[in-house]
């Protein structure tokens, strides 16, 4: 018969802890933004588009903000190109509340992400169509549920009269089980 032992010497016991760690983060991913899946050259070509629209914005845009269910308030929206070009950061400020939203090339794709009075981070892809509308749609893994969490579920810009200096907004909010929409009409007032 063996004496050999099938539990853990004390001389083995200070490698467990670390085994058990190892194997953990093993199987943890750490990701800040969505993964994509690689881009078409059409589909880069177009979010590149998207991309030089949103920052042809730059510079302070105001207006009255209008809800569907009758609310009304002064809104602006900011839109400023930083990191050498890379990045646009739009501050939005609805009434007295100011939030942000992001807009940077990922992957081919043109990825936003608003930060929420809700609270709320969703993410976006952006598009430009043809009319001249920039389109923000949440990503696929956007952890959300319209009906159940409240969130920005959608916006647009119509940028077609932004050569004379005003574009239309719309939004679309999930907030208590129902979508509450809302526009303006957005007059620049400064430039770069």
């Amino acid at each position: 018969m063996s004496n050999i032992s099938r539990t853990p010497t004390m001389k083995n016991a200070p490698l467990l802890p670390l085994l058990a760690l190892a194997t953990l983060l093993a199987g943890c991913q750490v990701t800040d933004t969505p993964t994509q899946e690689p881009q078409t050259p059409e589909e880069t070509a177009s979010a590149e588009a998207a991309f030089d629209a949103i920052k042809s914005l730059e510079g302070t845009w105001e207006g009255t903000l209008v809800f569907s269910d009758g609310r009304e308030m002064p809104t602006s929206n900011e839109f400023k190109v930083v990191s050498g070009g890379n990045t646009v950061v739009e501050t939005l400020i609805e009434g007295d509340v100011e939030m942000a939203t992001t807009y940077t090339m990922e992957g081919g794709t043109l990825l936003a992400k608003h930060y929420c009075v809700l609270g709320t981070e969703p993410t976006f892809e952006v598009s430009l169509t043809e009319d001249g509308t920039i389109e923000l749609t949440p990503t696929a893994n956007t952890p959300y549920t319209v009906g159940e969490d409240d969130f920005v579920t959608g916006m647009t810009f119509d940028i077609s009269d932004a050569a004379a200096q005003t574009i239309s907004r719309t939004g679309v909010i999930s907030e208590g089980g129902e979508d509450v929409t809302n526009e303006a009409v957005l007059t620049k007032t400064t430039g770069e």
